[in-house]
């Protein structure tokens, strides 16, 4: 092998579209990650139902 074929080359720069597109799509999983949270929170208040609020503090 020659010593050519083991460079690596620089990743080009990304592109303000690419910049754009990768905001975009992390926004969207802050999202739906937030979301999920939501979610899982609002079922876990269903599930253990008015008892909740009757524990002793």
């Amino acid at each position: 092998m020659s010593a050519d074929s083991n460079k690596q080359q620089a990743p080009a720069p990304f592109s303000p579209e690419d910049m754009a597109r990768r905001r975009r799509r992390s926004v969207a999983l802050a999202l739906v990650l937030g979301g999920l949270v939501i979610f899982f929170f609002v079922v876990t208040l269903v599930k253990t139902g008015p008892a909740i609020l009757n524990r002793p503090l």
